[in-house]
């Protein structure tokens, strides 16, 4: 099979690649063990023939192709990044929250008992309580309580 790319398409294709080649890797141990640096490393290889040898750094040594700061300091590419990031912190946060506060308020047991649709329902109200916090204030109210809860008594002390 032959594909025929432009040069802005080539271009197009070698940033989408790094995008997600940086998703996969980005927290990996060993980045360069598995198909996806490969790949990418197959692909910078034709960089020279649509004129994007810029977006090559070779390494000699190793005779494997990496991407050049012309990508990994691309600034819309790590825009994309900031943004991804920063929407998958807050809904992954959101949707932890909201599980958190479903368990303090029903129980383990009752949340194993309820239907997908109110199991759902009645995660969808956490869901939008810390999405309207997160929307109007951003993270400045969020806190980590660094000691037990205080408990109220009602005796007076005699």
């Amino acid at each position: 099979m032959k594909i025929n790319f432009s040069k802005d398409q080539f271009e197009m294709l070698l940033k989408t690649l790094y995008l997600g080649i940086w998703m996969a890797n980005a927290y990996d141990d060993d980045p360069e063990a598995n198909e996806f640096f490969d790949l990418q490393a197959y692909l910078l290889g034709f960089a020279k023939d649509f004129g994007l040898e810029d977006y090559v750094a070779y390494d000699e040594k190793k005779k494997i192709c990496y991407p050049s700061e012309t990508i990994t300091e691309d600034e819309t590419l790590n825009l994309l990044i900031e943004r991804y990031d920063d929407f998958t912190f807050l809904d992954k946060l959101i949707y932890n929250l909201a599980g958190r506060d479903m368990l303090d308020k029903h129980g383990q047991k009752t949340i194993e008992k309820m239907s997908d649709e109110e199991f759902f329902k009645e995660e969808a109200f956490f869901v939008e309580k810390y999405q309207k916090e997160f929307a109007k204030n951003g993270i400045k109210n969020l806190t980590v309580a660094t000691t037990a809860k205080k408990t109220v008594s009602r005796s007076s002390g005699k």
